[in-house]
């Protein structure tokens, strides 16, 4: 069972998506929601090289102080309708650097994909969390229907250490899954009999960790982006959420090769547990 989760409170247009998602996880294994508020230093409003205007920044101030209690409220709000302990967090700092220092207190982070494409050189806060904190973190999408998450889900396996790490970060939603696909892609089969390895073994760890019985999907890339073989796979399995190592090349070779994280955090259409 998760026993807390953290959520980013940062007002956007998918907050009360993220929020839904948080909140019907926490019922389910009845979890702290830690709700991570991140105040922006004043340096975040340099302009140039040069301070905002007094009475600019007194009206940005009163603008931000008003969103913060807007957020509270809701928070406030919708944790004691549905009746979860509920601890509000209002660090200072980049966003980015907060939410990492509170997920690492907590079994899982929850975010959202941004509304826009992640195209530029320059990382996005969700990129920086995932690679830093230390924990899983849940990407909640920017579409499609807010339903229950984790009775069946799709994990991507490539005997990696970061798809390791994530079956084993993602445990308490697993134990609480009703099936499990296990997705492999480009599998080498001659290297896993050489190396002793079977399926039994995979299924041998799920069994220990009270996890559903694995069904397997073997695909072959065919020159196919890897993140939209997920993705559709997700699809055709019916699968409620993906759950997977993230950034297995450094991110700089994500950004300027097109890798499967980057796609996946641009064109996610269930939520993905990302492990790093």
């Amino acid at each position: 069972m998760l026993g807390r989760i953290a959520i980013d409170l940062t007002k956007d247009g998918n907050h009360t998506r993220r929020l839904d998602t948080t909140l019907r996880l926490a019922k389910t294994h009845e979890a702290e929601v830690v709700g991570v508020y991140p105040r922006p230093e004043s340096t975040e409003y340099l302009r140039g090289g040069n301070l905002m205007p007094p009475e600019v920044s007194s009206m940005v101030s009163s603008h931000l102080a008003e969103e913060r209690m807007q957020m509270h409220e809701l928070f406030q709000k919708r944790t004691q309708e549905v009746g979860v302990k509920a601890t509000w967090r209002e660090p200072q700092g980049f966003a980015e650097e907060v939410l990492a220092i509170h997920a690492r207190y907590c079994d899982l982070l929850v975010m959202s994909q941004s509304e826009k494409q992640t195209s530029s050189m320059r990382s996005s806060p969700a990129e920086t969390v995932i690679t830093t904190a230390g924990r899983p973190v849940l990407m909640v999408p920017f579409i499609g229907e807010i339903n229950p998450i984790g009775k069946r889900i799709l994990f991507c396996w490539d005997r990696g250490r970061r798809a390791a790490r994530a079956l084993a970060d993602a445990g308490p939603i697993l134990r609480q899954a009703k099936d499990l696909v296990v997705l492999t892609i480009d599998e080498n089969r001659e290297l896993a009999k050489k190396q002793d390895l079977h399926d039994d073994d995979f299924n041998a760890y799920c069994a220990s960790r009270g996890y559903p019985q694995p069904k397997f999907i073997r695909q072959i890339s065919n020159h196919i982006n890897i993140g939209t073989i997920i993705l559709n796979g997700a699809t055709d399995q019916g699968c409620d959420m993906v759950v997977m190592g993230a950034y297995n090349r450094s991110r700089t070779r994500e950004w300027v090769l097109g890798g499967t994280s980057k796609t996946l955090l641009d064109s996610m259409t269930v939520p993905i547990l990302f492990s790093h």
